[in-house]
């Protein structure tokens, strides 16, 4: 199988640092290691060889996000060697976009209280580029079959994989994405209002193929109350 993969915001397909190695969440047998940007799975991982079979093997397709990108001031070394791009538009001034609200992110036994804290007024502004972007490439390359995304960039993914399955529902097209694996992600995204999409709010809007899900232990959304609310 095939999958996209989709680093988190402010990152790239190859942030490395001095030992010349990407910057990234690596997929071992101890643990998972967060970073700024991506997922490196390397041909020893358990992961992979649970993936590469006699029958089948497993490889990956990475993507830039399309929005061009600066740090935060003070984090240039966090973030790696550029060039960086976010997902997602967010229509905020420095200081007040999702970025730098999340890095205060509180504890909740709420999930959906600590995510209002950081996206509850946040509007997605290129929420249809952005569809087509992630189309754009998914059509090139029809053998994809999954997705694997990071932070913000899982926002995207699971973005897209919910307007597949209402042009599936509307117009009878046949969707491409059968699994997806989220790793820290942000909620999906609406399509006609842009707002993220909380478990709290009354919508009906999920996700239904295979989803494997990665959370940090000190996130926000660790408790078994929150895990509730947003597992199905």
């Amino acid at each position: 199988m095939q999958f996209l993969c989709l680093h988190g915001a402010i990152g790239n397909t190859d942030v490395s640092v001095h030992d010349g190695k990407r910057f990234n969440i690596m997929l071992t047998s101890a643990e998972y290691h967060y970073s700024a940007g991506y997922c490196l799975l390397s041909t020893s991982t358990p992961l992979l060889k649970e993936l590469n079979t006699e029958d089948s093997e497993t490889t990956f397709h990475y993507l830039n996000g399309p929005l061009l990108v600066r740090p935060p001031p003070g984090f240039e070394a966090y973030f790696g060697v550029g060039p960086h791009y976010r997902w997602i538009d967010d229509g905020q001034k420095s200081g007040r976009s999702s970025i730098d609200r999340v890095r205060d992110l509180p504890t909740s036994e709420s999930n959906d209280d600590a995510m209002r804290e950081v996206l509850g007024d946040i509007r997605c502004h290129n929420y249809a580029e952005l569809m087509a972007y992630i189309e754009e490439v998914l059509n090139k390359n029809p053998e994809i079959g999954g997705m694997i995304a990071y932070s913000e960039g899982a926002a995207a993914a699971a973005t897209y994989i919910l307007d597949e399955q209402r042009r599936q529902r509307d117009d009878g097209r046949e969707r491409q994405i059968k699994c997806a694996m989220f790793v820290g992600g942000w909620p999906a995204m609406r399509r006609d209002t842009k707002e993220f999409i909380l478990a709290d709010d009354g919508g009906d809007e999920m996700i239904d193929i295979p989803t494997l899900h990665v959370l940090g232990a000190n996130g926000s959304d660790h408790s078994s109350s929150c895990l509730f609310q947003l597992l199905n």
